[in-house]
């Protein structure tokens, strides 16, 4: 299900480097065809520097259906390339979560922009686990897989309090060979 998640800085150091993400998801209005249907879509966007200097950036436009909520796929610009992402399968978080839930979100394949030509795929999956009280709950999710060869891995963990919404509390994600957690500012409000 797609989380409105306001412009959340993050960030982490490694190896004597200091590195800040700026993360956003934004539900966009009204529909547009996407593979040859009417959809639903979010504009996702993450950018990664390094000691202040630009290393990383995404650009998602994530398709999907509503009621009931089925994704589609998406447009993908990555430090300037070009890609599109079909889903094989999707299978949609359960509309109740609690804690100990887990299971598949979905899989799909990587094509180069506007062609067959495929040039990857990947797996999503969650979990969910109870923070230190009973109406707290991490919810994460995890892609895996490759893209022109490279790997893939990437986790996203949310806080869910009932009030608040999603709030996005880490991206865990490897960037030109490093792997970097970066942690949103309210990471110490709670112990994960």
């Amino acid at each position: 299900m797609p989380f409105d998640i306001p412009l959340t800085t993050l960030s982490a150091s490694s190896g004597g480097n200091s590195y800040t993400a700026t993360y956003s998801a934004t539900p966009n209005n009204g529909t547009t065809m996407f593979d040859g249907q009417q959809a639903n879509s979010s504009t996702i966007s993450l950018t990664v520097t390094e000691n202040g200097a630009t290393i990383a950036t995404e650009v998602d436009t994530d398709y999907y259906l509503e009621n009931p909520y089925q994704p589609l796929g998406m447009s993908i610009s990555v430090n300037g390339g070009q890609f599109d992402f079909l889903y094989n399968s999707a299978d949609p978080l359960p509309l109740l979560l609690t804690a100990g839930d887990s299971g598949p979100l979905g899989s799909g394949t990587y094509y180069v922009a506007n062609t067959n030509d495929a040039i990857g795929s990947l797996t999503e999956t969650y979990s969910v686990t109870q923070w230190n009280n009973s109406s707290t709950l991490l919810l994460t999710t995890n892609a895996a897989g490759t893209l022109n060869g490279q790997m893939v891995d990437e986790t996203l963990t949310y806080v869910l309090n009932g009030v608040d919404g999603a709030i996005l509390a880490s991206v865990k994600l490897t960037v030109d060979g490093t792997q970097l957690t970066l942690l949103s500012a309210c990471a110490g409000c709670w112990d994960y």
